[in-house]
């Protein structure tokens, strides 16, 4: 058996629109200067807008950098308000949390990092990941020590220790050490 042959190719209708108006020609005081040669990759990237500088001519014509802009947040600002927002959106999902709590207080994440204490200070320590980020974690009341399962005093943690350590982010941007397991 052969394939049956395709039916002849039949010729494509095309339909014709109408042009598009014609604009008027710019008045005479603004023609258009003669078409010159086509821009370079230069200076086509010259013609784009560009951000504005960061630097502002003053009066007695020197250049200076803004220290802040009025009516914006500074970046700090901008901190305080994402974690104040993420506390309260925190307590509205949680009902154990009483309205009366501090938004500072409100626990808005918890984590985990292993790694090695770096520096212990009065009230803090600082555990540096594998990847080199250092985590400056707050004690309090509710955070621990632990060895094999057994509490250890806090006082116990040295320098150089290896250790996983969980933390609660609070509202007001400290991060809080929780149970801190001692790895040797």
């Amino acid at each position: 058996m052969s394939a049956p042959e395709a039916p002849p190719a039949r010729p494509t209708a095309f339909v014709e629109l109408p042009e598009p108006p014609l604009e008027p020609a710019p008045p005479p005081e603004q023609e258009a200067p003669p078409p010159g040669p086509a821009p370079t990759r230069a200076e086509a990237l010259e013609d784009e807008e560009q951000p504005p500088s960061r630097l502002l001519e003053t009066d007695s014509g020197s250049w200076v950098r803004p220290t802040s802009q009025a009516g914006r947040p500074s970046r700090g600002d901008d901190e305080r308000i994402w974690l104040s927002e993420a506390a309260e959106a925190a307590r509205a999902g949680n009902t154990s949390i009483s309205a009366s709590e501090p938004v500072e207080a409100v626990t808005i994440a918890t984590g985990t990092v292993d790694g090695r204490v770096k520096r212990v200070r009065p009230g803090t320590l600082e555990v540096s990941d594998d990847e080199g980020n250092v985590y400056e974690l707050r004690i309090d009341g509710r955070s621990r020590g632990l060895r094999r399962g057994r509490t250890v005093p806090l006082q116990d943690i040295s320098e150089g220790t290896p250790v996983r350590a969980s933390f609660d982010l609070v509202g007001g941007g400290e991060s809080l050490a929780r149970d801190i397991v001692l790895r040797r």
